[in-house]
């Protein structure tokens, strides 16, 4: 055997002993692929997406003013990639009071033009599915190259799935967080609901609050009583599951449950607006925060401030990364 293929077999030998799928080698799709331009959907109709009105009614509003923003350095759970400690001013603005669920995320996959075909669960949908045009919009491991998905619905952990024409959630799974939204597929979702991802800064100064705390519900450290944490991977509950670890505003699911994507380009802190982070046309890895159930459930990683965090490729799908809308005002 040649060198090339013994450390091919190495490699693959490895994945399977650590029980990686096949599928984890296919996320191929580039952290600075350009944005991808997906088809417009119908116009956002309360009366027809009532979970994405009931969402966007229960917003809840941070007001105007001065947040502490980045890690201290002095702090146990101190993190080096949030150094240095810094103000940030900010306008008032709304963001939702839990994740984006898969019911909340169905309806705006209903209002695109794409529909899908036959019968299938999330995470068993693949090309029978999904006609040829629309492949590179829901499927990432069943079109080559690795495209910018809307979502990757052929991914193992998805929960949304189709029947009689529509993208339905799995059973049971109306109300848990939507996971496999790549940026753009989150981005999307917001502008139809008439709102926006949030910047990092408006993340974190909603999960810190005007008092900085270090978590979202104040200073005790986690548990599972206060955030979803050490779940085996799929595994998700329904959104605000952990009333107890709620922000005083109301917040929920701000640490454990999924990582969020925010509008923000990975860049240095201290954090300035105008410095390019927040072009939503430039590609990049961008900002994901809150901590997740499985692989980010530890207090450092749970930390309002932590921003060291594996995943920001915006071009895939993940199965630990969802998220929240915001808006101005």
């Amino acid at each position: 055997m040649d060198p090339k293929s013994i450390q091919l077999a190495s490699s693959l030998g490895v994945i399977l002993l650590l029980g990686i799928s096949s599928h984890a080698l296919a996320q191929t799709a580039s952290p600075n692929s350009p944005l991808p331009k997906f088809p417009s959907a119908a116009v956002f109709d309360a009366k027809s997406a009532l979970a994405s009105a009931a969402q966007h009614a229960a917003m809840i509003r941070l007001p105007a003013g001065t947040y502490s923003i980045g890690s201290p350095e002095n702090h146990p759970l101190t993190n080096k990639a949030a150094i240095p400690a810094h103000r940030v001013t900010l306008q008032a603005f709304w963001i939702d009071k839990t994740e984006v669920t898969n019911a909340q995320f169905a309806e705006f996959m209903n209002a695109l033009p794409a529909k899908p075909i036959g019968t299938a669960l999330g995470g068993k949908v693949g090309p029978a599915n999904i006609a040829l045009a629309d492949r590179a919009l829901f499927l990432e491991f069943s079109s080559r190259p690795s495209p910018y998905t809307m979502i990757d619905l052929d991914d193992e952990e998805a929960r949304i799935g189709v029947r009689d024409g529509r993208f339905v959630p799995n059973p049971g799974h109306d109300n848990h967080p939507v996971t496999e939204t790549t940026w753009a597929g989150a981005l999307a979702y917001c502008q139809w609901r008439g709102a926006r991802l949030p910047t990092e800064a408006e993340w974190e100064a909603a999960a810190r609050g005007v008092e900085g705390r270090p978590f979202p519900w104040g200073e005790p450290m986690p548990t599972p009583e206060l955030a979803v944490i050490g779940l085996p991977s799929g595994t998700t509950v329904p959104v605000g599951s952990r009333p107890k670890g709620a922000t005083p505003e109301g917040l929920l699911d701000m640490a454990g449950s999924l990582l969020e994507w925010t509008s923000s380009l990975d860049r240095p802190y201290p954090y300035r607006p105008d410095d390019g982070r927040e072009d939503l046309s430039r590609p990049g890895e961008r900002i994901v925060r809150g901590g997740n159930y499985i692989f980010d459930d530890t207090p450092d990683k749970l930390v309002a401030w932590n921003r060291t965090v594996a995943w920001r490729n915006p071009a895939t799908g993940h199965r630990q990364i969802g998220f929240r809308c915001a808006r101005s005002g």
